[in-house]
């Protein structure tokens, strides 16, 4: 087949980020892979695979490789009629207990490296990109089979690891699979970064000291042993620091008060309550007007609209599964009902598109940003649902034990918004309109993750996980669902 050398290179360019680049090298490359020089950038990267399978009569067996990882923009770039794919299938094996998967940046291959070699030494199989990925197989689907074949699963944090989208996204099923009791979790504290929040609930291995007491304390904990653990992670930038900044209190709210008036009650009108005719939920009206949003607490304006007082329950979640005849999450066990014991908690493990449905099905839409923010925290900018002081009794975070969800409603009133709505701290993230945004923490969360501030937006709409969930809302113009 002919080729246009620049297409080519801008085909590369476009469809593969730098570690996608690095990984596809490395396993059906090798010898660019070992020709690659620390600080080149992607187009010189680029330019030494192109020339390398030039001089070497490789070109077809690049365009093969290419065709086979990114088949669609392939086509409509060269034409449908180009090479015969390769095909590799490689069966996935059992869950091996003593098998690990390591995660990391490639900037820290030298460290995870090293320490997939000592793992081996004593006793333990890894798993380890890009070494563990055979030739001819897609790395996602070696990916896949590493993460279904390893009972242990570890990643190295620090700043280049929670900047990669790959090491996100093992990590964050890895989470998920810890929830189901498939892996055991060892987040290894490397060095000082800022992690996503779904992965603070967990303790940190330190692994920053002397190499060789760090890798003694982890096959110490590997077998069983207890040890120090760290805390869970603390608020900090994606970058090196000398140590941890203590968590800044939050600032005083800047409205004014009138004397006589006290703080909490700063709403112009008494919630109003009405039950919506399809799902029967009661949804609360937050008035028009003027409130702070935002960690700079920023002045914003809202028109008028209504929300629901709690998240879609699993119960609630069922008469949509019926009524439309989908699949349900899979927390159901496979029936189409939940189980009664958590019939009255969020529903949970249902992706962004899914919670869209359920709004378009019962006649509304999922809360803005700016929605779920101010039924939230109303208009004075406190940091919790409750005001400025965090309150443990308050809310299902990590700090309560429980280790799951709550049924909706079981910290109110005390935990309660200003407006009443209840459980928009902890218990589930819940997705808002915005494409992958989640606000409101989870039962995994440490409390600096719940406030009303914060917001993780790092999902794909696609992504399920078992502290996820959402809750409704709606408009002026459509009072009358």
């Amino acid at each position: 087949m002919t080729y246009d050398k620049r297409q080519l290179n801008e085909f590369i360019i476009k469809h593969f980020n730098d570690e996608e680049l690095r990984i596809l090298c490395a396993v059906e490359f090798p010898d660019v892979y070992d020709d690659f020089v620390d600080g080149w950038g992607k187009k010189r990267k680029v330019m030494e695979l192109i020339g390398w399978c030039e001089r070497n009569a490789q070109e077809e067996r690049l365009l093969t490789v290419l065709q086979r990882e990114r088949p669609r923009p392939f086509r409509t770039v060269f034409g449908r009629t180009t090479v015969q794919a390769e095909t590799v299938t490689v069966s996935v094996g059992e869950r091996n207990p003593r098998q690990i998967f390591i995660s990391h940046a490639h900037q820290d291959a030298v460290l995870a490296q090293r320490l997939a070699t000592d793992l081996s030494a004593n006793g333990w199989q890894t798993w380890i990109a890009p070494d563990s990925i055979q030739p001819g197989e897609q790395w996602v689907d070696a990916i896949n089979r590493g993460l279904d074949e390893s009972g242990v699963f570890l990643v190295l944090l620090t700043p280049e690891a929670v900047s990669s989208k790959w090491v996100k996204r093992e990590t964050n099923i890895a989470v998920s699979m810890e929830h189901e009791g498939e892996v055991a979790f060892y987040p290894l504290d490397v060095k000082p970064c800022r992690t996503p929040a779904l992965w603070r609930g967990y303790q940190f291995v330190s692994f920053k000291n002397e190499y060789q007491t760090d890798v003694s304390r982890l096959l110490k904990l590997l077998a069983g042993e207890k040890i120090a653990l760290l805390p869970a992670s603390p608020k900090i930038e994606n970058k090196p620091a000398p140590g941890k900044a203590e968590k800044p209190k939050p600032a005083p709210a800047k409205i004014e008060i009138q004397p006589g008036e006290k703080p909490h009650i700063l709403i112009p009108n008494p919630p109003d309550i009405r039950v919506h005719r399809i799902t029967g939920k009661e949804m609360i009206r937050i008035p028009a007007g003027d409130f702070l949003y935002g960690k700079n607490k920023r002045k914003r304006h809202l028109p008028e609209f209504w929300i629901a007082k709690m998240p879609v329950t699993n119960a609630e979640y069922a008469r949509f599964v019926t009524d439309m005849g989908i699949v349900p999450p899979n927390h159901w066990e496979g029936t189409q009902t939940p189980p009664q014991k958590i019939a009255d908690h969020p529903v949970v493990n249902v992706s962004w598109h899914d919670a869209q449905a359920y709004a378009k099905w019962a006649n509304c839409q999922l809360p803005t940003e700016g929605e779920w923010e101010k039924s939230a925290r109303g208009i004075d900018g406190r940091q919790y649902p409750w005001g400025n002081d965090w309150q443990g009794q308050h809310c299902n975070t990590y700090e309560a034990g429980i280790g799951t969800t709550s049924p909706v409603g079981q910290f109110s009133p005390q935990g309660d918004s200003p407006y009443g709505c209840v459980d928009m701290s902890g218990n589930v993230w819940e997705w808002v309109a915005t494409m992958g945004d989640l606000r409101g923490g989870a039962f995994v969360s440490s409390y600096w993750d719940c406030s009303v501030a914060d917001r993780y937006d790092d999902l794909v709409p696609s992504d399920r996980y078992d502290v996820i969930g959402f809750r409704v809302a709606e408009h002026r113009s459509i009072f009358g669902s």
